[in-house]
């Protein structure tokens, strides 16, 4: 039995792989300096028989066979330093995750925003025709979890799998899929003409179908007359950017000569993805929305489908990086100050999420709301989530509705449900 072990296996990524390698009949361990036995996403693990070790290199011995990390690691993490010291392999989460795949036929789902919702859906998809696939996703498919079940994975029994895959460490190009998403290309990690080289790249790894979504200055598979046998009107996601994501998925099915009526049933009975334009819940008649949103294309999409359905949006955001925020906040500042002169509401703004590790620090929250100060948007920052909820709930009435973004922060979800529970009437 192969022993390996997970370094931050408490990030979504490297959970799903964790559960993944437990179900394939690994000895799985793993670190996460966040590790807190209470927490639901720890206890699911060490139900599967994972085992979880403080992040200091105890997890790792001479019996170990792998150590699996990220690209968000660093060179001077304990484990990485253990494991060098005792002569483990070191592989990317890519790299481990290709190994699970195997020579098994593969669909990649890749682009810049979209592909944790239309890879989930693909998977729902399939197991609703019977074809039983492995499913390997950024966030947790609504209709799969449960309390015991994380729900961002599934293994199945066939030799077929439907992988989420990340470009932004350009990790994708690890991959030769037999059939290939892409769902859009915006700026996001990589200025728009490399993310161009590279999804062009990606693309030609594909031996089989390829769908392109929505991508600036080129034509796409979606720029075709609407079908009827793919119109995705039946999905209960708000947004349209979440119906091009079903109408890739269900091109890609009607490619591939799946039952389109069987089809369009999973589409109906899809309930969406965690953290992504998810209602956590109403209260005094505000409606409560947690979403991923952490790139200025996410941001806009996120924004318009709650304006579209609700009206007021009293909008919250947490930055999940300095680097991020740097690199994007001209398109960020173009975002904001679009939403609030068209819809108006309210923007407020968290400090940068800062998980630890070296970072160069060459942007704030504060430099964001001074700059959208000064293009007349009334951004207000926010300096904890106490502070945000005083403010929530002076401005937000019946009928608004309040949509939280970020990423990384593992308490924005949990602010969005204590917004629900915990509101000053309730």
């Amino acid at each position: 039995m192969r022993r390996v072990h997970f370094i931050g296996i408490g990030g979504v990524g490297m959970n799903g792989l964790a559960q993944l390698a437990a179900q394939s009949g690994y000895s799985v361990s793993g670190s996460d300096r966040s590790y807190a036995p209470e927490a639901g996403l720890f206890q699911c693990l060490e139900k599967l028989g994972i085992k979880i070790f403080p992040q200091n290199g105890s997890g790792i011995s001479n019996t170990t066979d792998q150590v699996v990390f990220s690209t968000a690691i660093e060179s001077d993490n304990p484990d990485i330093q253990a494991a060098q010291t005792q002569g483990a392999p070191l592989l990317h989460r890519a790299e481990f995750l290709k190994e699970l795949i195997g020579d098994d036929e593969l669909i990649a789902v890749a682009g810049t925003a979209g592909k944790t919702t239309t890879t989930g859906l693909l998977g729902w998809i399939f197991e609703h025709l019977g074809k039983d696939p492995s499913v390997y996703n950024g966030a947790a498919v609504l209709n799969w979890k449960t309390n015991g079940v994380l729900g961002n994975v599934r293994k199945g029994n066939s030799k077929l799998w439907i992988i989420e895959a990340d470009e932004s460490d350009k990790s994708f190009l690890n991959f030769h899929p037999a059939h290939s998403i892409i769902t859009n290309i915006s700026k996001d990690h990589y200025e728009l003409d490399e993310l161009h080289d590279l999804f062009d790249q990606f693309e030609s790894q594909t031996s089989g179908i390829t769908i392109r979504g929505r991508i600036r200055g080129r034509s796409s598979d979606l720029s075709d007359p609407l079908n009827p046998r793919t119109d995705p009107s039946r999905i209960q996601m708000l947004g349209k950017h979440n119906a091009e994501n079903a109408l890739c998925a269900m091109r890609l099915c009607e490619t591939l000569g799946l039952d389109m009526d069987r089809v369009r049933e999973a589409v109906g009975t899809f309930r969406g993805i965690e953290r992504r334009l998810e209602i956590a819940g109403k209260t005094n008649g505000i409606t409560v929305i947690d979403d991923y949103a952490h790139n200025p294309a996410k941001i806009k999409a996120a924004l318009l489908a709650v304006a579209e359905k609700y009206g007021t949006v009293h909008a919250f955001w947490r930055p999940h990086g300095f680097t991020p925020l740097f690199q994007n906040m001209e398109e960020l500042i173009q975002v904001f100050s679009e939403h609030w002169n068209q819809h108006g509401g309210s923007i407020f703004i968290l400090p940068v999420f800062y998980a630890g590790g070296t970072v160069q620090r060459n942007a704030s929250s504060e430099d964001l709301v001074d700059r959208l100060e000064s293009t007349g948007v009334a951004a207000k920052l926010v300096q904890d989530y106490d502070a945000l909820q005083c403010e929530l709930e002076t401005c937000a009435a019946a009928g608004d509705a309040i949509l939280g973004m970020g990423a990384r922060d593992p308490e924005l979800p949990q602010f969005a449900k204590r917004l629900v529970y915990g509101w000053k009437n309730s």
